[in-house]
């Protein structure tokens, strides 16, 4: 088996899984402190994954926020697929858990913090200068958060670039 510095996060991820599954009945203290050290390693294994020079800016999540729900993380639209600050549908989540070996689950939306997360996640993994032949701009960004992996391509999310735009100004 190779050693956890030869694993890629998903094989972190995994054995883990295993070494977890191997231990005894514990004392509730000791698992809440597993339960809590696993997500902190998710957490981990999310932000290593995100090239620094991929992650969208914090200015443009801002803005996205501003956009979506005007900061409110209790919004829910479009017949309640949308949930949160980001308005992140449960698409979303499956994509970022299947990319990053994260354990979010749709409710995670309503907390900003995670779904700023989930966000930038899902921006750095199809915002690459691999996937556009180019650097990704701002609006390349803003349009695969509205449109989907291929939203940068699609004319239907320039309204929502514009929004956008307008509140990065």
């Amino acid at each position: 088996m190779p050693t956890p510095t030869h694993m890629n996060h998903h094989e972190q991820s995994e054995a883990l899984k295993r070494l977890l599954a191997e231990q005894k009945p514990t004392p509730r203290w000791l698992s809440r402190l597993r339960r809590w050290w696993r997500g902190l390693f998710i957490a981990a294994a999310v932000v290593l994954a995100v090239p620094a020079e991929a992650a969208p800016s914090e200015r443009l999540i801002d803005a996205l926020v501003q956009v979506e729900s005007n900061g409110n993380p209790r919004a829910v639209g479009d017949n309640g697929k949308a949930l949160g600050v980001l308005q992140i549908w449960s698409v979303v989540i499956q994509d970022v858990n299947r990319v990053t070996g994260s354990r979010y689950v749709h409710a995670d939306a309503f907390d900003p913090a995670k779904a700023r997360a989930i966000c930038r996640a899902y921006l750095s993994h199809y915002g690459t200068a691999k996937r556009l032949g180019r650097a990704p701009t701002d609006q390349d960004l803003a349009r695969i958060w509205n449109g989907g992996p291929n939203g940068w391509r699609n004319n239907s999310t320039i309204k929502y670039w514009h929004k956008v735009a307008k509140v990065l100004k």
